[in-house]
């Protein structure tokens, strides 16, 4: 499961993918460039400023999620890594991103769910005595809240100096 490059699940007419291909990468460069809301909401715009900031932050094991189209286009990122939160019991952090052919769509929800479903499954989730799962997300960004809410996360505090909010999802969650 884990390192292994897949296709697993058709959402509508488009693939759930496991990482990312090169041409995704370099959109997913180009995006992080260009794309108003991941520049707005993200800090992508360094973490994936090029290729060479792209292999840095693949240095940390992820779990990678890729949503696509039939012509192999990203459309959407779901990243999950171990990284421990301020509130402790919270070991894993995650993040998504749907990029502008795919918003409006309403594959989010169910975009994080198969990840989610998947992810679990993992070896990185399953060596791991505590389970939770974290994420900052932008005071602002209220569909993005909404999503989370709706999935399960809880607001955990105010948001901090960089206007960002955690959103914590407790250790016995089932979102699928």
């Amino acid at each position: 499961m884990d390192g292994q490059k897949r296709s697993f699940l058709k959402l509508k007419n488009f693939l759930i993918k496991s990482d990312l291909g090169k041409k995704q990468v370099l959109q997913l460069i180009e995006y992080s460039k260009t794309d108003p809301l991941i520049k707005k909401f993200t800090g992508d715009s360094k973490r994936f400023k090029n290729l060479d900031a792209y292999k840095n932050w693949r240095k940390n094991k992820k779990v990678i999620y890729a949503l696509s189209d039939k012509k192999n286009n990203l459309l959407g990122l779901i990243w999950f890594s171990k990284k421990e939160s301020s509130f402790g019991g919270y070991p894993f952090t995650f993040a998504i991103r749907t990029y502008a052919a795919a918003r409006g769509k309403g594959l989010s929800k169910e975009f994080m769910r198969i990840s989610f479903e998947d992810f679990v499954k993992s070896n990185l989730y399953q060596k791991d005595e505590a389970r939770g799962v974290w994420l900052e997300v932008s005071a602002d960004n209220t569909p993005a809240i909404k999503i989370y809410q709706d999935f399960g996360f809880k607001k955990r505090g105010k948001p901090n100096k960089n206007n960002k909010i955690m959103m914590l999802m407790t250790p016995n969650f089932r979102p699928f």
